[in-house]
């Protein structure tokens, strides 16, 4: 019995989890195709979760969105963590030094998520949406990330890449080599690589018990972050993440590396 209701509560996250920033609606058909299962469940966990209020079916097009109940979930999150309370100040201070906007991007199992942008004042400035989850092997906020965990899990990671044909991993040994000189110099700079004509710097942050949570990164338009020294944007983003991170190590932040890690 235990073991059936573990299943539905899978199935019922797996339908949530599909609601995403690159598609954040779905109908009830199309959802059912591409969870592979049958209509009569997945209507019925929508209907479920329309009722308690984490859907809402849009009258005009039937199709399902997330729902209210999940600003409230988050507001509880954010008022826990104080994340903006604190975090947004660093990021703001890190913005008027550089002149570019500041992502900082949270470890969620194997992907990199954008959790805090604060944007440049700057009419042509990098601006993407919270929520936006990109693989590990992508882009400068992910890479410094990956180059933080265990061997294995980047060698893992780097394989998932190479399956998807990702442009950024040639082979498995040379992409570990690059993620070891990102771990030596402890800052990553990647050109186009997670969005296109944006590059970033990026330096880890680390949680309370020195393991790596995430990245903080100053990103903008090509042309513009090419003409500056990364080095020395680095060195603003690690002065100011000294902060940031005396901040974090205090608090336990929710992330799902142990589950990346069991799993990998």
């Amino acid at each position: 019995m235990i073991y059936l209701s573990s299943k539905t509560v899978m199935k019922a996250l797996n339908v949530l989890e599909k609601f995403t920033v690159d598609r954040p609606t779905w109908g009830l058909r199309e959802l059912a195709r591409e969870l592979d299962m049958s209509h009569t469940i997945v209507h019925r966990l929508l209907s479920t979760f329309e009722t308690r209020g984490y859907l809402f079916q849009n009258p005009e097009t039937q199709k399902y969105e997330l729902g209210i109940k999940f600003m409230e979930l988050s507001n509880v999150v954010e008022e826990n963590l104080k994340l903006s309370q604190w975090i947004e100040p660093i990021m703001k201070q890190v913005a008027e030094e550089t002149g570019e906007s500041v992502v900082l991007t949270l470890l969620d199992n194997s992907e990199g998520l954008f959790a805090k942008i604060v944007e440049s004042n700057r009419q042509v400035r990098f601006a993407e949406s919270i929520g936006k989850r990109s693989p590990l092997y992508k882009g400068a906020s992910h890479k410094v990330i990956l180059a933080f965990l265990p061997e294995e899990v980047q060698l893992e990671i780097a394989q998932q890449g190479m399956l998807e044909s990702a442009e950024e991993i040639v082979s498995s040994d040379l992409f570990l080599t690059k993620l070891a000189e990102i771990k030596r110099r402890e800052w990553a700079y990647t050109s186009g690589e997670t969005i296109q004509e944006v590059a970033a710097i990026s330096v880890p942050l680390f949680d309370y018990q020195k393991q790596v949570l995430g990245s903080l990164s100053v990103a903008g338009p090509v042309y513009r972050i090419e003409q500056v020294n990364p080095e020395q944007v680095a060195s603003i983003l690690k002065r100011n993440c000294l902060e940031l991170s005396s901040i974090l190590s205090k608090v336990c932040f929710p992330t799902r590396r142990n589950y990346l890690l069991k799993q990998l």
